[in-house]
């Protein structure tokens, strides 16, 4: 297969050229690559293909985001990465591997990992954050000659610091087979009245708007707050929670077993197991699992619909003002997780 689809004149992909001087945060890539509907919820700005199963990716996070971001505003929220690989994804899967504009991905997996500079790497400075994405595609799997899943790991810099690592599966569905796996009707259910939303202080948001947990009878469950009309969470519109509600339900649910202390998902790897109705209640259960080290205690979170389990997230987290004792951060390498075990240093 050649090393890049070549788009057609007259079709939504602009190439981005390959000569020298080529500057990779010039401008956002077309929206449609990433499937979101605003241009100002676009990370990525460039791209080349490097090999035929390697890309050279552009992102850029802006000084501060109206959504990802960070009590004290100090440094990036690193949920973006986690936001950026999934979009790195979709533009390897549309522009590397020509799959059609109006097919359909399915996340299967998400993770991220912070490297040695830790937050200090993320710092918010005076311009918007440039980054670079070195991608490895892994995994690929053809049928019929068109895409049907990969797996991308992205290294991630900063002006040539390395900030951290991250990785996505994803599976590649036609409108045909999507609709026979969402099944009849589905796109059409309307989603009821978000419940109130528990206190914004409690799960490290400013907005009530933005929180996405409401408070049950349980102190370790909640049920999961599904605003549909959400402008950063629901852009696109969707038929079904997004994965980045799952990532944000699940930071804020680690949020709310260390309140009072402010903290971070310095690591998390989430696997999704299946489609998290918008028209059926959604509980979300965390508890902080043992180390008999003595180090910083991972969460586990679980998204449970219909009595099984959805969605699994596992995080570290560290104060916002940085750890008190160093973190080792080489356990999670992006490998695929093994079923029941997701991997996470320390």
């Amino acid at each position: 297969m050649p090393s890049i689809v070549e788009p057609d004149a007259h079709g939504p992909y602009a190439h981005p050229g390959t000569g020298h001087g080529y500057d990779f945060h010039d401008r956002t890539v077309s929206r449609h690559l990433v499937h979101r509907a605003s241009v100002s919820e676009v990370f990525l700005t460039g791209w080349q293909a490097t090999g035929p199963y390697d890309f050279l990716l552009g992102a850029q996070w802006p000084r501060l985001h109206g959504f990802y971001r960070l009590p004290g505003d100090r440094y990036h929220d690193p949920v973006l990465m986690a936001e950026t690989v999934r979009q790195a994804g979709l533009l390897i899967g549309h522009a590397g591997f020509g799959v059609p504009r109006d097919h359909h991905f399915v996340m299967e997996e998400l993770g991220y990992a912070l490297g040695e500079a830790g937050l200090p790497g993320l710092a918010v400075t005076a311009g918007p954050a440039s980054l670079m994405l070195t991608v490895g595609c892994e995994d690929v799997r053809m049928r019929h000659g068109r895409l049907a899943s990969l797996r991308v790991h992205a290294e991630v810099t900063r002006d040539g610091l390395r900030i951290g690592h991250a990785s996505g599966q994803l599976r590649v569905a036609t409108p045909a087979s999507y609709e026979r796996l969402r099944g009849p009707g589905r796109h059409t259910a309307a989603p009821p009245r978000p419940p109130a939303p528990d206190d914004p202080g409690l799960v490290g948001r400013a907005q009530p708007a933005d929180v996405v947990l409401s408070p049950t009878l349980r102190p370790d469950t909640w049920l999961l707050r599904t605003d549909a009309e959400h402008p950063v969470l629901f852009d696109p519109e969707l038929d079904h929670v997004p994965g980045m509600l799952v990532l944000e339900a699940a930071r804020q649910a680690a949020q709310r077993l260390h309140h009072p202390e402010p903290v971070v998902p310095v690591e998390l790897v989430t696997s999704f197991d299946h489609y998290i109705e918008l028209d059926r209640p959604c509980f979300v259960r965390a508890v902080r699992e043992r180390t008999p080290d003595g180090c910083r205690p991972p969460v586990l979170v679980r998204l449970v619909q219909d009595g099984r389990t959805a969605a699994e997230c596992r995080l570290l987290t560290e104060p916002v003002d940085g750890p008190r004792l160093p973190v080792p951060r080489d356990a999670f390498d992006g490998r695929p997780a093994a079923p029941g075990l997701l991997p996470l240093a320390s």
